[in-house]
């Protein structure tokens, strides 16, 4: 039951952030709202352990996600892909000290790639945010 909730209350986030930055914001937040629904949707898909073992899977979702907030924040005249790609080099880095350590717990693996994507989603909600507010309705 708590995974079940904890995926609702993502889900939720998710849907309330990409569908706000989608109806208001610009190409690359509404393109990045479109890659980060892409990539919750594959890593759903991708998953095959629960986390009882590296997910391979979800590693390689996660470096195509950090790889075009790298870009964006490479090419955008706006400060929020960058603290986006920060928070998701943290998450991918998880992947990396699964890989090398065995001793981290299936609790602390889950809950570290869980936990920074959240960051990711509000970096686009307040990113968004600033655009609503800089352009004239």
């Amino acid at each position: 039951m708590p995974h079940q909730f904890n995926q609702i209350i993502f889900d939720v986030f998710l849907a309330v952030t990409c569908g706000t930055a989608l109806w208001f914001g610009r190409d690359s937040e509404r393109w990045t709202a479109v890659v980060l629904i892409s990539a919750a949707v594959a890593s759903l898909l991708a998953q095959t352990s629960r986390f009882f073992q590296p997910e391979s899977g979800i590693l390689l979702i996660d470096l195509a996600l950090l790889g075009y907030l790298i870009w964006l924040a490479l090419r955008s005249d706006r400060f929020w892909p960058l603290y986006a790609a920060g928070f998701q080099i943290i998450g991918t880095l998880i992947h990396v000290a699964r890989i090398t350590d065995d001793s981290i717990f299936q609790t602390a693996y889950a809950t570290g790639q869980v936990l920074w994507a959240y960051p990711v989603l509000a970096t686009l909600a307040i990113g968004t945010w600033f655009e609503a507010r800089r352009r004239e309705w």
